[in-house]
């Protein structure tokens, strides 16, 4: 979408009225009340919208995307193999729901003799479709069952940038959904929207696409985190320390970035590092691991420190390994082992471009560490 004049910051650069908005409370007028979520609901209109070639939505319909061939949840298994644990299993619960609400579509059909010969490709889409251009109502909806979401046409032209910034809502007093920028644009500039603080993984997943700068990247260790915690602990120190983890709110989402360690990971590596959970001491020292969480003091000890430090070195050492051999499996091997899969190229590089970035924070954070480390 392009400025065809200047743009001041503060204006309103899409404006949509309230009649071109497919909403649940639309639908709900034309296929009576259900049990459908508006996510379901959204995905199974469609579907029943690109069949009708007479309908009025027809031009929005025909611009909507062919595939979603660039979204994990669509790549062939040689391809979703290689890609980070976490958005591997994230993609699998989404082909999950993306199952579940099928199924109850179906059945929603039937009950309301609706066409039955709907596919499961064709549901796919339409499901992908809503779920990356879908706009988040500010009004409330009591029929809706789960989030308020609605479909606008034009405005999910729009691209995305962090650099963006925007307001959007639904204007009660205009009848319109509206979307303010408070960027401003020259004639002739791309003009962009923000979808929120996502990070390149959740891009991939939700929308199908990675941006080369992205200042939300991070590398998620929980799988790495907990498989020490298995390794270095007894089965009953184990569930001891997760115990606490849980209890005070810090069990999962360690994660790293470029230039930050999170609090959360050096908490869980603080308690891994205090002395085994049978030695005579551990309540108080767990009292102190308690005093570091709170912010009262700033680390237990230098000893303890020091084993944080040393065991998250290990952690991303073996990581750095990893993320070097996905590189080259898949920068250099790709045509030798995966000859006959369908791989969209797109998907190749965001694949390989999400690994070049988990890289660079792993080898930042090593730097890091070792400089760290050498000071403890």
């Amino acid at each position: 979408m392009m400025a065809t004049e200047d743009i001041e910051a503060g204006e309103v650069i899409v404006s949509v009225p309230r009649n071109f908005l497919i909403t649940n409370e639309s639908l709900t007028k034309l296929y009576g009340t259900h049990s459908l979520s508006p996510h379901q609901l959204l995905a199974l209109h469609l579907v029943l919208l690109t069949r009708d070639k007479q309908s009025w939505w027809k031009p929005y319909t025909d611009l909507l995307p062919m595939h979603f061939n660039t979204m994990p949840v669509n790549y062939p298994s040689e391809l979703l193999s290689h890609l980070p644990n976490s958005l591997k299993q994230e993609t699998m619960q989404q082909k999950d729901n993306i199952h579940t609400d099928y199924v109850t579509c179906l059945k929603f059909c039937k009950s309301k003799q609706l066409p039955q010969d709907i596919t499961a490709e064709e549901f796919k889409w339409a499901w992908l479709c809503v779920n990356t251009r879908c706009i988040h109502m500010t009004v409330p909806d009591y029929l809706a069952k789960g989030e308020n979401i609605a479909l606008a046409p034009m405005l999910d032209f729009l691209n995305h940038t962090t650099e963006a910034k925007i307001e959007s809502g639904f204007n009660i007093r205009t009848q319109r959904f509206e979307i303010k920028t408070l960027t401003a644009y020259k004639k002739g500039e791309q003009v962009y929207i923000n979808y929120g603080p996502h990070d390149n993984l959740a891009m991939l997943k939700e929308y199908g696409f990675v941006l080369n700068e992205n200042i939300y990247n991070f590398v998620l260790l929980d799988d790495e985190i907990w498989s020490l915690y298995s390794e270095v602990e007894s089965k009953k120190g184990l569930k001891i320390k997760k115990e606490i983890l849980e209890g005070s709110g810090y069990a999962g989402d360690y994660s790293i970035k470029k230039n930050e360690i999170s609090f959360r990971l050096m908490a869980a590596l603080r308690l891994l590092a205090l002395d085994g959970t049978t030695n005579s001491g551990f309540d108080r020292r767990v009292m102190d691991w308690h005093d570091v969480v709170m912010g009262q003091i700033e680390y237990i000890n230098s000893d303890n420190e020091r084993k944080a430090y040393l065991m998250l070195e290990s952690v991303c050492k073996q990581l750095a390994v990893k993320a070097k051999n996905e590189l080259h499996v898949l920068s250099q091997k790709i045509s030798e082992i995966y000859p006959k899969a369908e791989i969209h190229p797109f998907a190749l590089y965001f694949s390989i471009q999400i690994w070049k970035e988990s890289s660079e924070i792993i080898d930042q954070t090593l730097e890091y560490l070792s400089e760290k480390l050498s000071r403890i």
